[in-house]
C-alpha cells in the first residue's frame, strides 16, 4: 500500500510501473499515471494529467464511480471487468482493481486503480460459451453425444445425449464394462471390443457403424469412434462420440428395398433404360443398357457420363440433347441416332429422352430410353459391307495376296502383287496360276506349280520359299504359300495363294549365319572356357572345347554334374551370392574362382557371367572362365625371380639403383642405402639427386642421366666425384645404361657405383712413395758414379 504524496523520484518510477496503474485524488482528477495505463487507453499525446476520470472514459465511467467514491471512505472497490473502445474503433477488455490511497498518516487522499488487458482472456472465454452452446444444439439435432474416459482415475463420464441414446436413468454410473454390454452379443460387441483394446494399447483411434440395445431393450443403430488423448508423449484416456442413426439406417434400408423393386422393373424392361444428373452422369440404368455399352455389371457405369463411354463427338451431341430437353423440358421421341463408342464399335438407336422432374418441380435429369436398332441396319448392309471390307484388307494388304478356283485359275488378285509385277488385273484374272507374269520362264517351273495346285486342291497345304521375278524381271525371294479355302461343308471351293518378300529377312538370315560361324569358330577355338548353364537348376547345357580340356569333363558326361557342383571348396559360398546379382543387375564378374576337374582337384579361374533369357523364360548364363593356373604359377616364379635378383643386388658390393625418366629413384640395393646413411629403401624412393647431393653434384648428375635418357648410349665407368649434404666427398667409378621398353624408348636407367676413395687414397701414397724412391734412387745412382770413379782411379793406379 502506498502512502504520502508522490515526489519526483516517485513520480519518476510510477510512469515505469509494468503494470498499468493510475492515481487519483479526491476529485477523481488523475495525478499520476504510469506509460503502460496511458498506452492501454491511447491517451498519447493527449494531456490527461488533472483530467477528471469520467471526462476521459465517459459513459464508461457512471458505473465505476460509486466504486470511486466508496474507495475515497476506505473501501476498497475489489476488481471488475469493463469495456473499452479505442480511437481506432477496436474493442478492449480490462480487468480493474481499484483501492484506496493513504498518506503517511494513514488518511485517503485519493484512488489507485490497477489495470490488465483481459481482451484475449474474455474473447476466449466468449468463444468457448458460443461453442458449448453450438454444440449442445448440434448434439440435440444430430443425435451426437460424447463420452470421455480418464486413463489414471478410471473414471469413464458420457454427456446427457448418450443417456437418451442408451435410455439409462440420469443417475446411471457408466463403466468401461456395462458400457461395452450395451453393444449387441456378437460381431458388435467383439469390434467395439477391440477398438477399444487397441486404442487403450497401441493408440489408435477407431470409427464403427454397429448395433446396440438400450436399457429399455430397444435396438438401435450407432457411430461410435474414439480417440486416444497424449499429453507429454503420455497416454492420459480416450474422448470419443456416440451418434444415434438407427431413422438413417431404417431410411436406407426401405430405400434401398424401393431400388431393388424399380431396378427389378425396369431390368426386366425390353428396352434400354437410364437415368442421368444434372451433369449427365448415369445415376440408374438397367441390364439392357448396360449389356448395350458391353458392361456386365450396370454399377460400373454409375456415375460415368456419355464422354467415358462414346467418343468426344458422340459424347457432345448427346450432352447438347440432355442440356436441351432439360432446359426446355420438352422430350425427344423415338429419334434415331448413330453413336461411337471409346473401342470405335459404331451402334445405331431409336432413342427417346424425356425431362426427370424431382419433388419440387425442378429438372433433376433426365430419362433415357433406347433400342439397338444396329443389328436390324447390320443386317441390310451385311454383304456390302463385308464385301467392302474384304476389298480395303485384300487391296491393302502388305502380302501378294490371290484366289484361285480348283483349277488352279485367277478368280481375284490384290493391288501389291499388281503393283510389284506393273500390271493389270486383266493381265491376270481368268488366266492360269503358273502362266503369271512374276514365275521363271523354265517349263519345270510351271509343271511344279501345276502339282502344287493339284496336291491344295485336294486338302494340301503348301509353303516354301521361292523366287519370283519383279517389273523389272529381277529374282526376288519369297515366302510363298497356298492353300485351300472350305465352305460351311467343309467342301474345297477356292484356294488361297500368297507371298511376302522376305529378301531383308533372307540377307539377315545369311548375315546370321556368317555371325554364328564367327561366333561357333571363336567359341570352338577360343583358349577361353564358355560355359552354358540354367540358373536355377544349374544344369549344363553346354561347354566349349577349352572347357572340356581345362576340366576333363567331355559333352557326354554333363548331365551328370550340374555348374555349382563345378565349384571349388572356396567358391561354393559366392552361389547365392551369384545368384542374387545377376538377378538384379544381370552381369557378375570379374571373380576369382576355383573349378573342380573331373579328378578332383581344384584350379583357379577368373570369371564373368551374363544372365539371358531362353525359351518359356528360363533363365540361362553364360559363365566365360579363363584358367589362371599357369599366370599364377608364372607370378610365383617371377615373385621369386624378383626376391633373388633383389637378394643379388642388395648383396653386391657396388651401389645399384634405378631412376624414372625425372631421375627419381624408384629402386636402390642396401650399399646405396649404407652409403646415404637411410635405414630402408623407402626412405629414398622418389627422391633425386638434388634432395640427396649439393645442387652443383646433382645438376651434373642430372645432365649426365638425361644424356643416357635421350641418346641411348650408356656412361660405363667414368670417374665421379659426389659431394652429399654433409660435406663429405666420395669418389666413384660410375656407369648409368638405359632401361628400354617394347618401343626401344628409354622410360629411365640403372646406375652402378664402385666407391674408390680408398683406392684413391692409396694411390696418391703410392705415387708419393714412387717419387721419394726415385729421388733416392738417383742419389745411389750418383754415389755409384763416385765411387765407381774413385775404383777405376785406385784400380789404375794399383795397374801401374
Amino acid at each position: 500500500m502506498l502512502k504520502g504524496s508522490p515526489t519526483g523520484t516517485n513520480n519518476y518510477l510510477i510512469k515505469q510501473l509494468p503494470k498499468a496503474t493510475a492515481f487519483l485524488n479526491k476529485k477523481l482528477e488523475v495525478v499520476h499515471a504510469s506509460d503502460k495505463w496511458i498506452e492501454y487507453f491511447d491517451f498519447e499525446p493527449r494531456p490527461i494529467i488533472g483530467q477528471k476520470i469520467q471526462t476521459l472514459f465517459g459513459k464508461s465511467a457512471k458505473s465505476w464511480l460509486k466504486i470511486l467514491h466508496d474507495c475515497l471512505k476506505g473501501k476498497p472497490g475489489g476488481s471488475g471487468t469493463e469495456r473499452f473502445v479505442d480511437n481506432d474503433n477496436v474493442e478492449h477488455w480490462f480487468e480493474w482493481t481499484n483501492l484506496p490511497w493513504y498518506d503517511e498518516n494513514e488518511n485517503v487522499i485519493g484512488v489507485i486503480i490497477q489495470t490488465e488487458d483481459v481482451t484475449e482472456r474474455v474473447h476466449k472465454e466468449l468463444k468457448l460459451e458460443k461453442l458449448n452452446i453450438l454444440f449442445n444444439e448440434k448434439s440435440e439435432i444430430t443425435k451426437i453425444g460424447s463420452w470421455n474416459y480418464d486413463f489414471t482415475t478410471e473414471d469413464f463420464t458420457w454427456c446427457d445425449m448418450i443417456r437418451k441414446i442408451f435410455e439409462v436413468s440420469s443417475d446411471f454410473v457408466p463403466t468401461v464394462e456395462n458400457a461395452l454390454n450395451f453393444y449387441k452379443q456378437g460381431y458388435c460387441r467383439n469390434t467395439i471390443s477391440m477398438a477399444m483394446e487397441r486404442a487403450l494399447k497401441e493408440g489408435i483411434s477407431w470409427t464403427e457403424k454397429l448395433e446396440i440395445i438400450t436399457s429399455k431393450g430397444d435396438e438401435k443403430w450407432v457411430i461410435t469412434s474414439g480417440k486416444p488423448m497424449i499429453k507429454n508423449n503420455k497416454f492420459i484416456g480416450l474422448i470419443g462420440t456416440v451418434q444415434n442413426i438407427t431413422e438413417q439406417v431404417i431410411a436406407e434400408t426401405k430405400s434401398k428395398e424401393n431400388e431393388r423393386l424399380l431396378q427389378n422393373l425396369i431390368d426386366n424392361l425390353p428396352l434400354n433404360v437410364y437415368i442421368k444428373d444434372l451433369d449427365s452422369r448415369k445415376i440408374l440404368m438397367n441390364k439392357s443398357e448396360a449389356e448395350l455399352i458391353g458392361i456386365g455389371d450396370a454399377e460400373e457405369l454409375i456415375g460415368k457420363n456419355d464422354f467415358d463411354i462414346y467418343d468426344d463427338k458422340s459424347a457432345r451431341h448427346t450432352r447438347n440433347e440432355d442440356l436441351e430437353v432439360m432446359k426446355t423440358r420438352k422430350p425427344i421421341l423415338d429419334k434415331e441416332e448413330i453413336l461411337f463408342k471409346k473401342d470405335g464399335i459404331k451402334t445405331t438407336l431409336s432413342i427417346s429422352k424425356i425431362p426427370f422432374v424431382n419433388e419440387k418441380n425442378e429438372v433433376a435429369g433426365i430419362i433415357g430410353m433406347s433400342v439397338d436398332i444396329t443389328e436390324k441396319q447390320l443386317s441390310q448392309k451385311n454383304l456390302e459391307e463385308k464385301e467392302r471390307h474384304f476389298r480395303s484388307i485384300f487391296n491393302s494388304s502388305y502380302q501378294f495376296t490371290g484366289i484361285l478356283d480348283c483349277d488352279g485359275t485367277f478368280v481375284e488378285v490384290n493391288e501389291t502383287a499388281l503393283d510389284f509385277a506393273a500390271i493389270k488385273p486383266n493381265d491376270v484374272i481368268g488366266k492360269k496360276f503358273w502362266d503369271a507374269y512374276w514365275w521363271p520362264v523354265p517349263d519345270f517351273v510351271k509343271e511344279g506349280l501345276k502339282e502344287i495346285v493339284t496336291a491344295v486342291g485336294k486338302g494340301e497345304t503348301m509353303r516354301s520359299e521361292i523366287v519370283v521375278l519383279d517389273k523389272d524381271k529381277k529374282p526376288v525371294s519369297v515366302d510363298f504359300s497356298l492353300k485351300p479355302i472350305f465352305d460351311e461343308n467343309n467342301t474345297i471351293v477356292s484356294l488361297l495363294a500368297e507371298g511376302r518378300i522376305i529378301t531383308e529377312m533372307v540377307l539377315a538370315r545369311e548375315k546370321l549365319k556368317s555371325s554364328e560361324l564367327k561366333f561357333r569358330t571363336l567359341y570352338e577355338l577360343s583358349p577361353i572356357s564358355f560355359i552354358l548353364f540354367e540358373l536355377e537348376t544349374g544344369r549344363i547345357l553346354d561347354f566349349n572345347p577349352a572347357f572340356k580340356k581345362a576340366s576333363g569333363y567331355d559333352l557326354e558326361s554333363k548331365e551328370d554334374i550340374t555348374y555349382w557342383a563345378l565349384l571349388g571348396e572356396k567358391s561354393k559360398c559366392l552361389e547365392n551370392k551369384i545368384i542374387k546379382k545377376l538377378g538384379s543387375k544381370r552381369k557378375v564378374g570379374p571373380l576369382e574362382m576355383h573349378y573342380r576337374r573331373k579328378t578332383g582337384e581344384e584350379f583357379p579361374v577368373i570369371v564373368n557371367k551374363a544372365l539371358l533369357e531362353g525359351k518359356k523364360g528360363v533363365k540361362l548364363v553364360w559363365s566365360i572362365a579363363v584358367d589362371i593356373s599357369e599366370s599364377q604359377k608364372i607370378e610365383k616364379q617371377i615373385r621369386e625371380e624378383r626376391k633373388l635378383l633383389k637378394t643379388l643386388i642388395d648383396n653386391l658390393p657396388l651401389n645399384v639403383y634405378i631412376k624414372d625418366r625425372d631421375s627419381k629413384k624408384i629402386l636402390v640395393n642396401k650399399a646405396e642405402c649404407r652409403y646415404l646413411g637411410v635405414k630402408d629403401s623407402t626412405e629414398l624412393l622418389g627422391k633425386d639427386d638434388f634432395d640427396l647431393y649439393d645442387d652443383e653434384i646433382a645438376q651434373i648428375s642430372r645432365e649426365e642421366d638425361l644424356k643416357v635418357i635421350n641418346s641411348l648410349e650408356p656412361i660405363i665407368s667414368r670417374e665421379t666425384i659426389n659431394v652429399k649434404k654433409d660435406g663429405s666427398i666420395t669418389t666413384f667409378l660410375t656407369s648409368k645404361i638405359p632401361l628400354m621398353d617394347n618401343h626401344n624408348e628409354a622410360y629411365g636407367l640403372v646406375g652402378i657405383s664402385l666407391d674408390i676413395s680408398d683406392l684413391k687414397q692409396k694411390e696418391a701414397e703410392l705415387r708419393d712413395l714412387i717419387n721419394v724412391t726415385s729421388v733416392q734412387n738417383k742419389k745411389l745412382i750418383n754415389f755409384a758414379h763416385i765411387v765407381s770413379h774413385n775404383l777405376r782411379s785406385h784400380s789404375a793406379n794399383f795397374s801401374m
